[in-house]
């Protein structure tokens, strides 16, 4: 049996006139939620062809690639609940009873929440994988997805199994759960929010404290720890970025739960924040994990710390090691070096500006040589390159194949022919 809630009153009601002066912050709301409708959808179907590419090539996927695969359609359901603004702003009002209020109401409950969910779960695997270096079993990992899914829309259906089409009313100047409602927003919804922002918060900063901890104590190479440190610093980037979305919005219900409503312009302020939570993380991860969204070739799974790219970060040499020789006389005196480059390593002699001489008026020659070799490994950027011509040397087609190898056959038939 449904449960009817108490009357509308004039704040859950019909709005028949938008305010003048609201009709500019909600066309904002409608532009961030438009924006990042667009930007997840692409990277959405992005993912979707290369994991299908994946499939198809190398019988296997990548964790995290799945996750960020989720977190996407969750930013899609968020931003359209906000797109869907355009019809109050089209007909000046917002109407309770045209099915685009329930609509509104569905997609702000499960795209926040599911938004909160996988920038959590996100931030979970993150630590697993970089300070434990764990991972579940494919079996144990997709189960998780579903039982997470399942939490998602399970909270939004429990109000609308009590409630029905009356759940979703008006609630400032777009559709939400009734105000009258506190514990049915606060548990289904406010409380996992508020739960998911110190719980980012908490996780990337263990991360960011171990990651530190490490360099310290001298667990990666001076080169190594230089990246490592500036991907600690990038990592503050997640948390920062999905509390400062969602906070606004979060503690403006919450005040309006305690009897204190916000104005309709923090309202829409907030809304245009919490809407940006889409073009946000399809910026963050583009920039920052681009190798794992990229790559032809599905990432291991075992790549930890690897998988991340500080792009404000200088990058190293590429591709080589640093190769430095001295050189001294029998005396042992260094002397000034020089400097000589060759392709990507780089030499260093040192000698002296008489040395000539010196060889021809000693008796005895003894020359002692001490050679730095220091390497460090492949950063994202090598493994796009070194990507890009392995396609670029490969045949495009069965028949191109042929046609190389049937040209390698000749060549070599021609060299064995005697002049």
């Amino acid at each position: 049996m449904m449960l009817t809630p108490e009357p509308l009153d004039p704040d859950a009601n019909t709005l028949p006139s938008l305010p003048p002066h609201i009709h500019h912050w909600l066309r904002a709301v409608v532009t961030f939620g438009f924006l990042s409708f667009v930007t997840s959808v692409t990277l959405w179907l992005l993912l979707i062809y290369r994991l299908i590419q994946w499939q198809i090539k190398s019988k296997r996927t990548n964790q995290f690639v799945i996750l960020i695969f989720n977190l996407v359609w969750a930013d899609i359901q968020q931003s359209l609940a906000f797109v869907l603004n355009i019809e109050w702003l089209r007909i000046s009002a917002v109407d309770i009873n045209s099915p685009i209020c329930w609509a509104q109401g569905w997609f702000v409950s499960t795209g926040d929440l599911a938004s909160g969910v996988w920038c959590f779960t996100i931030g979970l695997h993150t630590f697993a994988s970089v300070i434990l270096d764990y991972r579940l079993k494919p079996r144990y990992f997709y189960a998780t997805i579903m039982v997470l899914w399942t939490f998602i829309y399970g909270c939004s259906i429990v109000g609308v199994g009590m409630y029905g089409k009356d759940l979703y009313v008006r609630a400032g100047v777009w559709c939400w759960i009734h105000h009258n409602l506190n514990d049915l927003r606060l548990w289904t919804h406010y409380f996992w929010i508020f739960l998911f922002e110190f719980g980012n918060v908490i996780i990337y900063a263990i991360i960011y404290t171990m990651l530190l901890q490490r360099i310290r104590s001298g667990y990666y190479t001076a080169i190594e720890a230089e990246r490592v440190k500036a991907i600690a610093n990038l990592m503050v980037v997640y948390p920062i970025v999905y509390v400062i979305c969602t906070l606004p919005l979060a503690s403006a219900r919450m005040a309006s739960m305690s009897g204190q409503p916000p104005s309709l312009a923090r309202l829409c302020l907030a809304g245009a924040m919490i809407t940006s939570n889409g073009w946000l993380d399809v910026l963050l991860y583009t920039l920052t994990r681009r190798i794992m969204v990229f790559s032809d070739e599905p990432p291991p799974d075992d790549n930890g710390i690897d998988t991340f790219s500080a792009f404000w970060a200088e990058s190293g040499r590429r591709f080589g090691a640093a190769t430095t020789i001295e050189a001294t006389h029998s005396a042992g005196e260094m002397q000034k070096p020089r400097r000589i480059r060759t392709g990507r390593s780089l030499a260093t002699i040192n000698t002296g500006n008489e040395s000539s001489d010196d060889l021809c008026g000693s008796k005895d020659i003894k020359l002692v040589t001490t050679t730095h070799i220091t390497s460090e490994p492949a950063q994202p950027e090598d493994y796009l390159e070194m990507e890009a011509e392995a396609r670029r040397k490969r045949p495009r087609t069965p028949v191109g194949r042929w046609s190389e190898e049937s040209g390698n056959m000749k060549e070599f038939q021609l060299e064995r022919i005697p002049d």
